[in-house]
């Protein structure tokens, strides 16, 4: 029964690590696709060099606007950090693997689908152009934010710095209402009441 109840909180996720994940998960789809378009061009399926760069600058360049505003918008939350809510527990890391190879397995069907589509309706590699320019430039831009999460935790006497995420969302929110700053030490998680808790 506790297990059920704490199940159905939401839970509070370290935000260097998941923007961090985040990151690499984009930045390795954007690899892979710009792999296959690379081997079907070398094997000559008729992709085309033109459609691929055309449609990677053109899906790249407001992918990078807008993944530069978010990481901003996040940051700018950081300005203030607040005490971690009772109703909430910390994400274990068994829970917290579970929940990327979930999301990781959905992000991934939907590039797969996408790319056996551009190959059945005889696509020249727009398709790939548009996955590759969508997801490189926001995992770019989330590896290079992780790094600034490092550097605020050690600010502030290398505190954890955590964000909310809704029980059974497969990811944080890309643009978090607020920050939370984890008590400084494992007395005062007990001491506050926190149902567990993790690095």
């Amino acid at each position: 029964m506790a297990d059920t109840v704490l199940a159905g909180l939401p839970r509070l996720v370290r935000v260097r690590d998941e923007v961090r994940m985040r990151g690499i998960a984009a930045l390795g789809i954007g690899a892979a696709t710009v792999g296959w378009w690379m081997l079907a061009w070398l094997l000559g399926e008729g992709v085309d060099v033109l459609r691929f760069g055309l449609a990677a600058i053109g899906i790249g360049i407001p992918a990078v606007i807008a993944a530069w505003l978010i990481s901003r918008r996040r940051l700018r939350v950081a300005d203030e950090f607040q005490a971690p809510p009772r109703s909430a527990v910390y994400e274990t890391i068994a829970a917290a693997r579970e929940r990327r190879t979930r999301l990781s397995g959905v992000v991934l069907f939907g590039v797969i689908i996408l790319m056996i589509f551009d190959h059945f309706s005889h696509g020249a590699g727009e398709m790939a152009g548009l996955v590759a320019g969508l997801f490189i430039p926001f995992g770019a831009i989330d590896v290079r934010e992780s790094h600034k999460w490092s550097a605020l935790e050690r600010e502030h006497n290398d505190t954890r710095l955590y964000v909310l995420v809704p029980a059974h969302a497969m990811m944080a929110p890309f643009s978090p209402e607020a920050i939370y700053e984890r008590p400084r030490s494992d007395a005062e998680v007990v001491r506050l009441g926190f149902p567990g808790f993790t690095d």
